[in-house]
């Protein structure tokens, strides 16, 4: 007799970031939603009752559920979870993995694992359960200082980073720099051994950034003279003070940034072959908020290690409610099937949603309501002919990435097309890289990629007589942030690629995550109008209605 499916739903309260929510629903499908997307759409916010709230109110059918007996909310305001933070990462990429038997690794900043705080773990995944293999580098107090989330992150800080959660940036300029002293500097300090462990001087940390954002993100003291010692060797190398906002960006900011991904690639390499030693699996999941460092990822894939690797989407933070249901759903052995294969998680909206939006907007738009295959000929004319389009449907997609629900399309064609974006319409800096999406079944014809990468987690090398073809979304070292779909994982997105095919000859548009300076990814049909209305976009594509501004 088949289990019934109760509604069970879990939060994240382990860090002080990156609320989330995750459910199960009685028919089996698994609901995710980041508290940053909702309520009052602060990156990286902390709040997981805003995503619940949002889901109690987008699931009435089911008001029985919240506060029922498998409602395990918890919000951060009622104290932290001092517990389990890597297992959770485990649990959330594991079990979201096609894999019954891999290597797991987890690394991250820090998180609590009881009275220490964690911040690299390496475990063994079979079948319905976890084991966890080594946690080095276990950390007393509050704070990780061997952790190498935080070593990227003082990195970031050291080539100009102003605040928390900017990785991203810096991975984006490490390309820019080239081999300098900073790297010498560095490995001093931070360095892989032979048997694939990692040693990194507390110190190091503690004067990187305690000197930056340890002042103005953690409220540290000074530090003690001989930490000092180490951040005045820093600054006598580089010989003016550190970037700060609205300064020119600088060759030693951009020899720093590749002087850390190196150390970083290095670093993983070498826990990858370690945990390929402990398990002699094929296969390696990734979690944690390194694992969202998708030049890395890459690297770790093509070097032959693993036959494959699976990143779940939403690896940082934004995914430890994830785990903790997928850990709970395997426990009472549920008939649910916990594989992620597509990052589509988020909430269903209404029709009445969308109409109500458009309602709201008055006269400040017009809106079409076509047939698909319409839109998707129109849309593809529009992006040919140079325009930048709002592309908005279905289910928002866990973690960082756009994934063709919630993106902005664009032509990949076009060489000024990446600086168009950039500074006119998402108003951010020039170095950032734009990313490619393709037909799964064409990948081969333009990137050196041998596996799918339907989350964006991977980067590859664009094939060289194709990056004068795409080169708004080739890389200055010739890389590309891939995203590959398939039509069964989005079959609106893959057509309206398909459609740009058969126009252009070119099965590739430029995606980047549909939202403004300073915001979240948008997530209701009223978050796309209101960021519509805001940016310079040509026109909006919100379900099957064609939109533009009066």
């Amino acid at each position: 007799m088949n289990k019934e499916i109760p509604t069970i739903i879990h939060s994240h309260y382990t860090t002080w970031h990156d609320g989330s929510v995750a459910m199960v629903l009685p028919n089996g499908q698994i609901v995710a939603l980041a508290a940053e997307r909702v309520g009052d759409r602060f990156k990286h916010s902390w709040d997981s009752e805003l995503a619940y709230t949002h889901l109690k109110h987008q699931y009435p059918e089911l008001s029985h559920a919240f506060g029922g007996s498998n409602d395990h909310f918890q919000s951060q305001k009622d104290g932290l979870e001092n517990n389990n933070h890597h297992l959770y990462h485990a649990a959330g990429t594991f079990f979201a993995s096609p894999f019954t038997k891999t290597a797991v690794l987890v690394v991250d900043g820090q998180g609590p694992d009881f009275d220490k705080r964690a911040s690299t773990s390496l475990w063994y995944g079979q079948n319905q359960s976890l084991t966890l293999l080594e946690s080095p580098h276990l950390a007393d107090g509050n704070f990780a200082p061997e952790s190498i989330g935080h070593f990227y992150t003082a990195i970031g800080a050291l080539c100009g980073m102003q605040e928390l959660h900017e990785e991203g940036k810096t991975m984006g300029l490490a390309p820019y720099g080239e081999p300098s002293p900073y790297m010498d500097f560095f490995s001093e300090f931070v360095h892989t051994n032979s048997d694939g462990t990692y040693d990194l001087d507390p110190k190091f940390i503690y004067a990187m950034l305690g000197n930056t954002l340890g002042l103005s993100q953690f409220y540290w003291q000074a530090q003690p003279p001989e930490i000092q010692k180490i951040w005045q060797k820093f600054l006598d190398l580089r010989g003016k003070n550190i970037r700060q906002k609205g300064q020119e960006i600088t060759q030693d900011d951009m020899n720093i940034a590749f002087a850390g991904q190196v150390i970083l690639e290095e670093i993983m390499m070498g826990l990858a072959t370690r945990i390929k030693q402990l398990t002699n699996s094929d296969y390696l999941c990734l979690s944690g908020g390194v694992a969202l460092n998708s030049v890395t990822n890459g690297k770790i894939l093509q070097s032959g290690l693993f036959k494959d690797v699976y990143i779940m989407p939403a690896a940082g933070d934004d995914g430890q409610a994830i785990g903790k249901l997928l850990l709970d759903i395997k426990s009472k052995g549920l008939p649910v099937n916990t594989q992620i294969s597509t990052a589509y998680l988020g909430p269903q909206y209404s029709q009445e949603a969308t109409l109500s939006a458009i309602s709201r907007s008055g006269d400040k738009i017009k809106a079409t309501n076509m047939p698909e295959d319409d839109l998707s000929a129109e849309i593809a004319s529009r992006i040919a002919k140079g325009e930048v389009i709002g592309w908005y449907q279905g289910k928002s997609e866990i973690g960082p990435r756009a994934l063709g629900n919630r993106s902005i399309l664009a032509d990949p064609r076009n060489p000024d097309m990446r600086d168009h974006i950039n500074h006119k319409v998402k108003f951010r800096e020039w170095y950032r890289p734009l990313a490619p999406v393709i037909i799964e079944e064409l990948t081969h014809e333009y990137f050196d990629a041998k596996h799918p990468s339907p989350f964006m987690l991977l980067v590859a090398n664009v094939l060289p007589e194709q990056r004068v073809v795409i080169p708004a979304v080739t890389h200055i070292d010739g890389s590309a942030r891939l995203q590959t779909v398939a039509h069964k994982q989005n079959p609106q997105y893959y057509n309206l690629i398909a459609e740009f095919n058969r126009q252009t000859g070119i099965p590739v548009l430029l995606n980047t995550s549909f939202n403004g300076k300073g915001e979240p990814i948008v997530e209701t049909p009223q978050d796309a109008i209101n960021s519509f209305l805001k940016m310079k976009l040509d026109a909006l594509v919100l379900g099957n209605y064609l939109i533009t501004k009066t």
